[in-house]
């Protein structure tokens, strides 16, 4: 690759030199009004240091989860101005306007936000155990940056065991009569493997329409019909399936054999 080289320059070294000699024959003053510039300009760039705190409400896998965030600046520069961006591994999934809530005669002016993020059934959602997140402030006016990290965990919900070794959980209410056997069931679900938290399929993939089949006639694996048994419109459940009542010792696309899986499923209308 070619480079451009600086080359000296006879005629640019006389005209350095003669700007150099009006600088010194024009004393002290010139250089005092130089330094006042800088001096100003400098408190002009210089940024209010701020600093921001995260706290992360979550249940267990599918329900919403929660962001409180607090920016905290110097009184005298007042309220955090600006954004903050709750990142994941560098993704942006929340992005939330900050709203000055300094409390009277505190020593520091802050600023907050609170959002939720809901995770649509039928969709990905934070899987079992511990996840990081972060808050980074985006400012506008005099500010400076900064960010927080914050680690939460997804716990397992409060299992009911049924036939078989089939678990379930309600995590959202629904409401009207429970669906029962002979009835076509339509469901938005997630399904994960339940040793990893890998998604093997779902109603996104899909295209986000609802999954249709008749409860109990069979067109289903076991855990999946005794997980929907008793749902009500709009109930969302966690359903452990083990192997026997999943697929078994036979592997079945992403799904080894033996496994134990897990889905999310929402009851969108009962037939």
């Amino acid at each position: 690759m070619n480079r451009r080289r600086s080359r000296f320059s006879p005629a640019l070294s006389v005209a350095d030199a003669a700007l150099e000699s009006r600088v010194v024959q024009s004393g002290m003053t010139t250089g005092a009004i130089h330094q006042g510039a800088v001096e100003v300009a400098a408190q002009t760039l210089k940024k209010a240091s701020t600093h921001t705190t995260l706290s992360i409400g979550s249940g267990t896998l599918g329900q919403p989860i929660t962001f409180d965030v607090t920016v905290r600046a110097a009184a005298s520069a007042g309220a955090p101005a600006g954004t903050v961006e709750i990142l994941d591994h560098g993704s942006v999934i929340q992005t939330l306007m900050l709203s000055p809530t300094t409390a009277a005669r505190s020593r520091t002016a802050t600023s907050g936000a609170t959002a939720t993020l809901i995770q649509p059934p039928g969709g990905p959602a934070y899987y079992f155990g511990k996840h990081a997140l972060t808050a980074e402030f985006i400012p506008s006016g005099a500010f400076a940056k900064s960010a927080a990290s914050k680690i939460f965990t997804v716990g397992q919900p409060a299992y009911t065991r049924l036939a078989d070794g089939v678990k379930v959980a309600t995590i959202a209410q629904g409401s009207g009569p429970a669906i029962q056997s002979g009835q076509t069931a339509s469901v938005l679900y997630t399904g994960y493997l339940a040793k990893n938290g890998q998604i093997f399929d779902a109603s996104l993939k899909d295209g986000g329409s609802p999954f249709s089949f008749a409860l109990g006639s069979g067109q289903v694996i076991p855990g999946f019909d005794q997980g929907t048994t008793g749902m009500k419109v709009g109930e969302t459940r966690v359903v452990m399936i083990p192997a026997a009542e999943g697929y078994g010792h036979t592997a079945s696309g992403a799904i080894p054999a033996n496994s134990t899986l897990i889905f999310v499923l929402t009851l969108e209308s009962i037939n």
